[in-house]
């Protein structure tokens, strides 16, 4: 058993996401982030009875959690549009307090068949960040495809490039598996990279899954994208094969940020102007030299996966955004009012 599947720790923690939501720290909050704009990050919506022990659909909520997190936001929160934010950070208009931006990456097809209908009933916009390279297709990401294999229970051993052995005979084993694959990914060149995924494809056997969901691993098709700005859905880039950007040679980032707003706004018709950087840490996955080529390539706004609000200081293509997904309300609310992180921020100083 795991340090994080310890029951102790598990109550534990739901005792402190109870008692900041309970306690008033939640509200404290979410009042010292006024003026700022809270950027929401989603990734899939299905309707439950997902396999939720699953590692692909670990990013997944589901439409009745999506329901609930949506009417808390549209009552405590003023939902914006991505032109809004773009515009107020250019110093051009306003925007209302308690400003929230939702946002999806990846572009999967149940953003549209299962939060689109979600989003339309309580009129709020959002933005979906796609991978241009995938459109209308049906498999999965090459991380989810790495992930699948290595956690099937059909192998016990997988042998890295670097030689170290991996052994797979329990979920823990294969979680640190997954771990180490990514990491290496991060470390070494596209080259080797290739060379490690043809490598953990011939040792792993793999049956790429879905069931009754397929739209987890099905991509939004050119029509069904203009389909998503016909009822108030933006859309962003999020390169072409979502790759490890900083690993990349000059050009292969180059034609990575370039082509996923070419193809975008060849298949829409319409301007794609903001981007989202794949797994979106400064450092180990974009840094300076993607911020040049998305000004190159007429980006105004990137987003990172750093937690965080956007304010009117924030770096245009920095943007923190906040991860969203299968939690009990009190954590929801505690992390999306920012308290989770003045905690920890506490606690890191002492």
């Amino acid at each position: 058993m795991s340090y994080y599947d310890n029951p102790i720790y598990i109550k534990s923690k739901q005792f402190l996401f109870e008692a900041l939501y309970r306690g008033g720290l939640c509200a404290i909050s979410r009042r010292r982030h006024k003026d700022s704009v809270l950027v929401l990050t989603y990734h899939d919506v299905l309707p439950p009875g997902f396999p939720e022990d699953n590692v692909l659909f670990g990013m997944t909520v589901n439409t009745e959690e999506f329901e609930w997190q949506l009417d808390h936001i549209k009552a405590h929160y003023n939902p914006i549009s991505l032109g809004q934010l773009c515009n107020w950070l250019s110093g051009n208009g306003a925007l209302p307090p308690y400003s929230v931006l939702i946002t999806f990456d990846d572009g999967h097809a149940n953003n549209l068949h299962y939060a689109l209908p979600i989003l339309r009933k309580r009129g709020m916009p959002a933005v979906c960040f796609i991978v241009a390279g995938n459109l209308g297709e049906h498999h999965l990401i090459w991380v989810e495809e790495a992930y699948e294999r290595l956690m099937s229970p059909n192998s016990d051993l997988w042998v890295s490039l670097d030689g170290k052995r991996h052994l797979l005979n329990s979920p823990d084993e294969r979680a640190a598996a997954c771990s180490y694959f990514f990491q290496s990914f991060q470390a070494h060149s596209e080259e080797h990279q290739h060379k490690e995924m043809e490598s953990l494809r011939r040792q792993l056997p793999a049956k790429e899954e879905g069931g009754r969901f397929p739209t987890r691993f099905e991509f939004l098709s050119s029509a069904e994208l203009r389909m998503l700005l016909q009822n108030n859905i933006e859309l962003g880039g999020h390169t072409v094969t979502h790759p490890i950007l900083a690993t990349l040679s000059p050009d292969r980032a180059r034609t990575e940020i370039v082509d996923s707003k070419s193809r975008l706004e060849e298949a829409t018709g319409s301007a794609v102007y903001a981007f989202a950087y794949p797994f979106g840490h400064p450092g180990p996955d974009f840094g300076e030299r993607e911020k040049d080529l998305l000004r190159e390539a007429g980006y105004s706004l990137a987003f990172s996966g750093t937690p965080g609000f956007v304010n009117k200081n924030s770096d245009p293509l920095c943007l923190p955004r906040i991860g969203v997904g299968r939690v009990s309300q009190a954590q929801f609310v505690a992390t999306i009012t920012g308290a989770l992180d003045m905690v920890k921020h506490f606690l890191g100083r002492h």
